[in-house]
């Protein structure tokens, strides 16, 4: 039976290493879902002992911290907390609260909409918060067909508002249009209107003489006159 051996240069394989390196991005994730799932800093202490890491792994404390200083779902805090690394979670948008998405639109460069999924990602109360600013006027937002839940917002300028009567209101809501398009082409033409529909008259021309093509008649052969002392004539030859 063949055994596979080593090539001289080869590094030797460290399996325990390779344990290792495993475990900790195990213990990474769930540390990443443990902040998430509390949405307030939380200091390096506090998620070692949630992690409950066993008493012979603990010289991977090194490791785990600096998984977590360098993960882009993870922020880490610039100030420490009893001597801590202090440690939050770091959603697609660094919207936590209502507040926070006004001031977000609001210092935007475009007036690109926000998916409410993506808000979700760190603000797990996101929907009924946006529901009621939608009430207040203070958000435009969107709807789902299927469930109508928010699915995308925007800033409302109210500066842009215009106050509408209630009589133009009602008048609009009972105005009813045709229901087929031989009603609307009545309706358009009773009110002095051209259709867009109507068919256009075609104006037909008269028959058009042709002119008759003249054809040469003349009789006769046709020499190059102009020539006549430099060519020879060869036609006693035909």
């Amino acid at each position: 039976m063949a055994t596979l051996k080593r090539k001289m240069g080869d590094p030797p394989i460290m399996v325990h290493e390779v344990s290792s390196g495993r475990e900790i991005m195990t213990q990474v994730v769930y540390a990443i879902d443990y902040l998430k799932d509390k949405d307030k800093p939380i200091a390096f202490g506090d998620i070692w002992q949630y992690l409950s890491i066993p008493q012979d792994q603990q010289r991977h404390r090194p490791a785990l911290l600096k998984a977590l200083m360098s993960h882009p779902k993870v922020e880490h805090m610039p100030t420490k907390q009893g001597g801590q690394h202090m440690f939050r979670f770091k959603p697609m948008h660094n919207v936590r609260n209502g507040d926070e998405l006004v001031a977000y639109l609001q210092g935007q460069k475009t007036a690109q909409g926000i998916s409410v999924k993506e808000l979700k990602d760190g603000w797990s109360d996101a929907t009924q918060v946006i529901e009621g600013l939608e009430k207040k006027g203070t958000l435009l937002v969107t709807h789902n067909k299927k469930d109508n839940t928010p699915k995308m917002v925007w800033l409302n300028d109210t500066s842009l508002g215009m106050k509408v009567d209630d009589d133009f209101k009602l008048f609009w809501t009972n105005l009813r249009l045709p229901t087929n398009d031989g009603d609307i082409r009545s309706e358009l033409e009773r009110a002095g209107l051209t259709p867009t529909s109507q068919v256009k008259e075609t104006i037909k021309l008269g028959p058009q003489k042709k002119e008759k093509r003249r054809i040469n008649r003349k009789a006769g052969r046709s020499t190059n006159t102009h020539m006549n002392g430099i060519l020879k004539d060869y036609s006693f030859k035909k």
